[in-house]
């Protein structure tokens, strides 16, 4: 991890740093489906949305190993916000088209995490390297920021109804002629 050879942590640091983020996620989902209600999790999409970007701001400045550490759990920790929109992307969904949306889905976040680091290395090119993780948290934060809205109104409109079954066709019986 450049940041910490930037920062001139010591030796291993780098190993902590990426270990510290990858073992917030597991708390964060651990904590977050253990200890959250569904209903909970959905009202937690967006400020756990936001603790996955606002721990990396302060990484702009020169701050002790240690605190970067804690820094990098709680950036993990906020990853949990996915937890909130499983159930909602699930109910959406035809039941037999379940497993074509997941596979697009994955698909999809696995693209655009690929592009984050391509997008944040070409800022890397001209921002030093705490600069751009900062970078990268504020794009996060603002994201959260702006699905705050449409969240918020997919959590307050009820789902629709479904449409009672067609009542069965009466056959009229023929007069006799």
């Amino acid at each position: 991890m450049p940041y910490a050879a930037v920062r001139g942590y010591p030796e291993g640091t780098a190993a902590l740093l990426m270990g510290c983020s990858a073992g917030g996620m597991l708390l964060g989902n651990v904590a977050g489906a253990r200890l959250l209600t569904p209903a909970a999790r959905e009202r937690l999409v967006v400020p756990l949305m936001a603790m996955f970007g606002v721990p990396l701001l302060p990484l702009a400045l020169d701050v002790p190993a240690a605190l970067a550490a804690l820094l990098m759990l709680l950036t993990g920790a906020g990853f949990a916000y996915e937890l909130g929109i499983q159930r909602p992307f699930v109910d959406a969904l035809p039941e037999d088209g379940r497993g074509q949306a997941f596979g697009l889905l994955s698909t999809g976040l696995m693209t655009l995490q690929g592009t984050g680091p391509l997008v944040l290395g070409g800022v890397a090119e001209f921002v030093p390297v705490g600069g751009t993780l900062a970078v990268a948290g504020a794009c996060t934060l603002v994201i959260a920021l702006l699905l705050r809205a449409p969240l918020t109104r997919a959590r307050t409109v009820p789902a629709p109804e479904p449409e009672p079954a067609p009542a069965p066709a009466t056959v009229e019986p023929r007069e006799a002629s």
